[in-house]
This record gives C-alpha cells, sequence and structure tokens, in this order.
C-alpha cells in the first residue's frame, strides 16, 4: 500500500530522477518450465512475469545495456540515465528455452553466468532435486533401508522443520559420500519412495544446466557467457578458489571462443580477500546480491544488484527500477550512522 501510495503521488518519477546517475543491475536465476516457480519462487521466475518485467523496462525507457558497455560507459561517467544491465545466474535450461526469445523479442543483451559442473555431467541438480521431490510429495514417511540409507531408519515427519532435517541429512550424504553416479540413483530412489515421477524430472529437464551445446548456441543468439565457477562453490582458500575459476574457465571458453572477464560470485557469498585472487585471474567484474545501484565508487568487484523472482510484486520492482527503493536503502543507512554516532557520543566518559 505504501508503495502503491508513494507511486500514485510521483515519488517513484522522482526518485527516478535523483537516481539516474545509478546502474541497475537485475538478476534472474531459473526460468519455470512446470512448477518450479511454486516450489521455489525466489530462484525460479515464470516466462509470463519475466515477459512483464522485460516489456516495463522497454514502455519506460531504460537502456538495457551489455555489462561490459555499462561498466565501460560507467568508468568514464557517460552512462545514459537510468541504465540496466540483465544478468542471470547459473545457466539453467530454463535459459535457453525460454528467457532467451522473451530477450529477443525486445532486442534486450543479457548475461549469463554458467556453472559448468553440471553443465558437463548433465540431469538435475541434485540438491534441488531432493529439494524439489520432497516438497512435491504427498507422502509423509518411508522407510530409510528402501532407500538403500539403512542409517535412516523408519523416516517420518509431521511438521516441515523434520522435513527440512531429513532433506539435508539426505543432501548431506549425497554430497559427501556419493560419486555422481550414485547420487542420481539415489534420487531416482528417493523418487520411488516418495512417489515422484524422477523420469518426468529428467524428460523436462527440471532443475537442469544447459548442456555444452546449448551453451554454444545461446552464445550464437547473441548470449554473453560468463564465469559462476566449476561447482557452484568459491572457497577462502586460495587454491581451491582458483581452481574454481580456471575449471569454469576451460570449460566455457572452449565453447564461446573467447576470454572471459566477468564473474558471479556463487550464492552472493564472498569476501575482499578473494579480490587479489581475482584479480590475478584476470576478472574484471564480480557480482553480488547485495541490493543496491552502482556508481563510480562501487567496487568493481563488488557490484550490486537486485535479485528478481516470482516472489517479487510487480510493484516491489517498479519501486526498485524507479530508484524509490534504492533511497530508501540511503536514507536508512544515514539514519544508523547517525543514531550510531549519537550513541558513540552519549558512551563516551564525561570529562572533568
Amino acid at each position: 500500500m505504501i508503495l502503491q501510495v508513494s507511486r500514485a503521488i510521483g515519488l517513484f518519477a522522482i526518485a527516478r530522477r535523483l537516481t539516474q546517475s545509478g546502474l541497475r543491475i537485475l538478476c534472474y536465476h531459473g526460468f519455470a518450465l512446470k512448477d518450479e516457480s511454486e516450489f521455489h519462487p525466489k530462484l525460479f521466475i515464470t516466462a509470463r512475469t519475466f515477459l512483464m518485467r522485460l516489456r516495463y523496462l522497454h514502455k519506460h525507457n531504460y537502456p538495457v545495456l551489455p555489462l561490459a558497455q555499462a561498466l565501460e560507459l560507467l568508468d568514464r561517467g557517460q552512462l545514459p540515465p537510468a541504465s540496466t544491465v540483465i544478468t542471470i545466474d547459473d545457466g539453467f535450461y530454463g535459459t535457453y528455452l525460454s528467457a532467451l526469445d522473451a530477450l529477443h523479442q525486445f532486442a534486450f543483451p543479457a548475461t549469463t553466468y554458467v556453472t559448468t559442473y553440471y553443465s558437463l555431467k548433465g540431469g538435475p541438480v541434485f540438491r534441488l532435486c531432493v529439494q524439489y521431490m520432497f516438497w512435491k510429495t504427498r507422502k509423509d514417511g518411508f522407510k530409510g533401508s528402501h532407500l538403500g540409507l539403512d542409517w535412516l531408519g523408519d523416516v517420518a515427519w509431521h511438521s516441515a522443520e523434520e522435513k527440512t532435517k531429513i532433506v539435508w541429512e539426505i543432501i548431506h550424504h549425497g554430497e559427501t559420500a556419493c560419486d555422481e553416479e550414485s547420487r542420481r540413483a539415489l534420487c531416482r530412489r528417493l523418487g520411488e519412495c516418495l512417489e515422484v515421477n524422477y523420469d518426468e524430472i529428467l524428460a523436462h529437464r527440471l532443475m537442469s544446466i544447459l548442456s555444452p551445446d546449448e551453451v554454444r548456441q545461446v552464445a550464437r543468439r547473441g548470449m554473453d557467457i560468463q564465469l559462476h565457477t566449476h561447482r557452484h562453490y568459491f572457497p577462502v582458500d586460495r587454491e581451491a578458489a582458483v581452481k574454481e575459476i580456471r575449471d569454469n574457465r576451460a570449460a566455457l571458453e572452449e565453447l564461446v571462443g573467447q576470454r572471459l572477464h566477468h564473474f558471479c560470485y556463487p550464492s552472493g557469498l564472498w569476501s575482499n580477500r578473494q579480490w587479489s585472487w581475482l584479480k590475478e585471474e584476470g576478472i574484471q567484474s564480480a557480482t553480488t546480491c547485495i541490493p543496491g545501484f552502482n556508481y563510480s565508487s562501487t567496487h568493481r568487484l563488488a557490484l550490486r544488484r537486485f535479485l528478481d523472482g516470482e516472489n517479487i510484486a510487480f510493484i516491489e520492482f517498479e519501486a526498485e527500477m524507479s530508484g524509490f527503493l534504492e533511497l530508501v536503502r540511503k536514507t536508512r543507512a544515514f539514519m544508523n550512522r547517525l543514531v550510531g554516532r549519537e550513541v558513540g557520543l552519549s558512551s563516551r566518559p564525561v570529562c572533568r
């Protein structure tokens, strides 16, 4: 209601003028092929909602620029007002099946950060597949022995918390004690236990990453392919972190035929300790999951983005793009600093 009133009285239009120098970077992940947007609305967006977002950008004259061009113009102080970049994380199959055509409809460029382990291996992302099957099932228990995990015993849940605990026990086992072939067999048995059709998940490519050939195809159709680690994991250990970048780069550069210089932190987890490693690997920019606009003062290895998804109401999207929420963030940060200074002053010892 507050956002609706703010827009009606013209605050969105004022905010757009006040924040026009800020580079907006939108972040998307998966594009729903069936019911994934109901399963995980923060991670998956429907083709209809995505098309509505693009139509809004086009109708309201937001300049949508390629990532590299936008950053170059930002460095030179020549960025068009309210410039916007569209980024897509992970490289789910829906990027190829639905997002690409929607972007072409408006001639919008976009960058897709592709994680390559499941691109090369094929099949659904194990962790998401397990979570999806537990979300979809109507059962409330099964025997661990039927799953081949006798140590689980008779599994039952009576609350969302109990169910989540079991989900993560299975995920942890699969990720630490199984190879990829064993994880797929585990998913198939889990589907049988939960009465969820695993073959249907495979057939529809749910939670699956673009294949190498599909990466080539989207690149040929104008999609900017960039780095996102090989195993969707960016460790705090330098050697392991560099390996993630190099493995990812080796797989992708062979497919797109050019050097890649832009990076996205997986799961938005990062530390400025990692910046020197990124620079040594020739990384020119890195995107985070921190909300906000980007200015000449924004560190290029800590670019801010707005995470859009099916969970975001259209009025929230408008408020973000207009800069209204950016002004709210800045006001809140200013008030927090002001309160912090007042607390600091009041806590000082009195000199006598």
